[in-house]
């Protein structure tokens, strides 16, 4: 028995390109011309289990592979990371840090465990986090522009609104300095969020 990949992308909650960086780094094998077996379904879902710690796919290669070099980095890791790309990235290294987690990981985890505490973080006082905020709104809409542009992306972006909306996103923000793009993200996205946030979640 063979499944295609769209069908083990939904049992195991990931985007296509997630399995495709996950082939690259050498964790699952290519599927035939059928899709892929029990087998192979079998060993996608262990890399599933382990990339739910938040280490990155060369840390987990090494933990199979090289098990005695193995240095756990973590969520907490990745965290950091990206208040770094907040603090000093810009609008492009943003998207490509983001598209690189979900490539990476599972959209729930990265919900869970990357984005909501981050927007939490960031509504609390502190110094400089009214430039970060923006920058990290901008950062959202961008991505959720670009889920949306793929159907079968549709039921991932919609998480994502709850955690813009969680920062109180009004018309005002978008004057904010601390953003290049951020006024452009809204023209091109908020049309298109207003439509997802009326229709159901796609299975």
């Amino acid at each position: 028995m063979f499944i295609s990949a769209s069908t083990v992308c939904n049992m195991v909650d990931v985007l296509p390109a997630t399995l495709k960086y996950w082939r690259f780094a050498s964790l699952i094998p290519s599927p035939c011309a059928k899709g892929y077996s029990e087998a192979q379904v079998a060993q996608i879902r262990v890399i599933r289990a382990l990339t739910s710690s938040g280490d990155t796919l060369s840390e987990i290669h090494t933990l199979l592979h090289d098990s005695w070099q193995y240095r756990p980095s973590g969520w907490e890791k990745r965290r950091q990371e990206f208040i770094f790309q907040l603090k000093f990235g810009t609008d492009q290294t943003r998207d490509g840090f983001i598209w690189k987690l979900y490539s990476t990981y599972s959209p729930e985890d990265i919900k869970a465990f990357i984005l909501a505490p981050l927007a939490t973080w960031l509504c609390e006082e502190g110094e400089g986090k009214q430039t970060l905020r923006p920058r990290f709104i901008a950062c959202l809409l961008n991505h959720t522009h670009r889920l949306l542009r793929n159907e079968q992306s549709e039921k991932y972006a919609q998480p994502l609104l709850g955690i813009i909306k969680s920062l109180n996103l009004q018309p005002p923000s978008y004057c904010c300095q601390g953003s290049e793009r951020v006024n452009r993200a809204r023209k091109n996205t908020i049309g298109s969020l207003s439509d997802l946030a009326a229709r159901p979640v796609r299975q």
